[in-house]
């Protein structure tokens, strides 16, 4: 088993913005700055056309990755993103401010890097991160509804030219249990490889997380180890590349896992002795 990389991830649920609010996830107040960013199921209500909110957050100490998601019908949109950091006279610095490319309607899942290595704060520093969903009006842009903003600690690592995943289930966990993210080089189908990130999940939990701090190229791989239950096997949960490939590819950037338990694979081989979430 090889040591386990300190990681940063904290996934704030999507937050359905423009006109009323239809859908709230629960776990996370998105206008405090204590808010907690445990990762909690949500259960969202049908929306209308242009809606928007923060998939996912991972902060590190010199870049941020928010994935932004949602729906637009408006032909060509983009994402204004920033990232600020609070004080001790607990006033707020703008840290950056970016704009994604332009993307046309329906929907739209789009990870921004905010990169400040040349400003970097401390182990957790409070940041705020805003999003809005604009509009092309012909001759410039305006927003589309009302910005999003949640608040996170930045984790003790730095995360520049790294490359990120962002796991999603569509289904919720049947027990309480780890998801672990592992580049995988070994020859049998079990968990092992290069350890990128865990998290806890709970029962009846769906899941959203952002690991930013993945090697660029890595074939990665998601283990679900439950942790009760009569049949405790960890299970490898395939991505939307399946049946033709176990993983996804990190190659591009910023890549999305798409899986769910439910199509869970149970692992054929005994454990590693040294795996700490093996069960006991």
């Amino acid at each position: 088993m090889k040591k386990l990389t300190s990681w940063a991830t904290m996934a704030a649920m999507l937050m359905l913005i423009v006109g009323p609010v239809t859908g709230l996830a629960t776990g996370l107040d998105s206008t405090s700055p204590t808010a907690n960013p445990a990762m909690t199921g949500q259960t969202v209500a049908a929306a209308p056309i242009n809606v928007f909110g923060i998939y996912s957050v991972a902060a590190c100490k010199d870049t941020t990755t928010v994935t932004v998601s949602g729906s637009t019908g408006v032909a060509t949109n983009r994402i204004q993103a920033s990232v600020s950091y609070l004080k001790s006279d607990g006033k707020y610095i703008l840290l950056q401010q970016i704009t994604s490319g332009n993307f046309g309607n329906g929907s739209f899942w789009i990870p921004i890097v905010l990169d400040y290595h040349t400003q970097p704060v401390d182990d957790g520093t409070t940041l705020q991160i805003i999003v809005q969903l604009q509009r092309s009006t012909g001759t410039g842009f305006t927003n589309l509804g009302d910005p999003v903003t949640t608040y996170v600690a930045a984790a003790d690592k730095f995360c520049l030219n790294k490359c990120s995943v962002t796991l999603s289930t569509s289904d919720r966990a049947p027990t309480s249990g780890v998801i672990t993210l592992r580049s995988h080089f070994g020859s049998w189908f079990r968990p092992e490889g290069w350890l990128h990130g865990v998290m806890s999940v709970s029962a009846g939990q769906t899941v959203q997380m952002t690991i930013a701090d993945v090697s660029c190229g890595a074939q990665v791989r998601a283990w679900f180890y439950p942790a009760t239950g009569a049949n405790r096997t960890p299970r490898m949960l395939p991505s939307q590349y399946w049946p033709d490939e176990f993983g996804t590819n990190t190659a591009g950037g910023a890549s999305l896992y798409a899986t769910s338990f439910a199509h869970g694979l149970p692992a054929t081989k005994p454990l590693e002795s040294d795996d700490p979430y093996a069960p006991k």
